[in-house]
């Protein structure tokens, strides 16, 4: 019997979904689009199979959620049939964003992964000592990490290597953020870094805004810049078999965490959900393309980890 050599990568791209959200394409679009896949590569207990090219780059979809991202990406490592031990692993995809971080078509390199579910909340009934401190915060007995600082000498080399991608924008895009006084969401999209706040649920609205940042000042990552749903999975996976360090995060807003003043967040939501996704979904594609080009282009200094000084 002969055994398949596994298949090394250099990186691997991990967008969330497949399906199209109204008009707009799939997280996972553009890389079939552009990327010539050489084979594909089926792991059991991944949510996708592997599409891999000639130049060790694979894209797969993890899956909505954290549980489908950490169980995905946890089988792609222990798969015999891929050697991912010196892969950079890149999320790839759209996000909510904080008005006060960036704005509409912005892209952001997370610096630090936070977990939105997994906390200590009380609801203020009036009582005594309603009033004197938080009504949210981290586990007091939690012995679990609920934030993921990444690799700062990555996020810094990718933001280097980022620095001249030319953001899409849209006439719409402009004039919705017109809406918004804070100054960072009227501005025109750029890369940014920030912290990702990651979520089992799709919230909006100015409350839940506000308890996203007591939770993250608690953490000590606050302000947060992007909420989506996948990345404290893929975090988690990632630290369980020794890769975090090689982890980038890159997330594209594609709409507020909130509504704009004098619309109800149910409004908001109708509205804008869907509109601009697209767009998001290009620019995380030119951002994580960028780096991956950049890794795979010089891969004997990155071989081994960050180099000290990159070009």
């Amino acid at each position: 019997m002969t055994h398949e050599s596994p298949v090394e990568l250099r990186a691997l791209v991990l967008p969330a979904f497949s399906f199209e959200w109204g008009d707009a394409p799939s997280e996972l679009a553009p890389w079939l689009d552009r990327y010539d896949v050489a084979r594909e590569i089926a792991v059991p207990g991944a949510a996708d199979a592997v599409r891999c090219t000639d130049r060790g780059i694979g894209v797969a979809t993890t899956g909505m959620g954290k549980a489908q991202a950490a169980a995905t990406v946890t089988a792609l490592h222990r798969s015999p049939r891929l050697d991912l031990s010196r892969a950079y692993v890149v999320t790839a995809g759209v996000a909510g964003g904080s008005p006060s971080a960036g704005t509409i078509g912005s892209v952001f390199l997370a610096d630090a992964v936070a977990d939105w579910d997994r906390k200590f909340r009380w609801d203020p009934d009036g009582g005594e000592g309603d009033g004197e401190g938080p009504t949210i915060g981290p586990l007091p007995f939690d012995p679990e990490p609920a934030v993921y600082r990444l690799n700062a000498d990555l996020v810094a080399a990718a933001r280097r290597a980022t620095a001249d991608v030319t953001l899409r924008d849209l006439p719409e895009a402009r004039a919705y953020r017109e809406r918004y006084p804070q100054e960072a969401a009227r501005g025109a999209p750029a890369v940014e870094v920030g912290t990702t706040l990651c979520g089992d649920e799709f919230w909006h609205g100015e409350r839940l805004a506000a308890a996203a940042e007591e939770l993250v000042e608690g953490y000590g990552v606050g302000p947060h810049a992007t909420t989506e749903m996948e990345d404290y999975g893929t975090a988690l996976a990632l630290d369980r078999v020794g890769r975090l360090d090689r982890y980038l995060n890159v997330r594209a807003v594609a709409n507020f965490d909130r509504p704009a003043p004098g619309q109800s967040a149910r409004e908001s939501i109708d509205e804008d959900v869907e509109a601009f996704v697209g767009l998001a979904v290009e620019n995380a594609f030119r951002v994580a393309s960028a780096f991956v080009e950049h890794v795979t282009g010089r891969w004997e200094a990155y071989r081994d980890g960050v180099p000290s000084h990159p070009e």
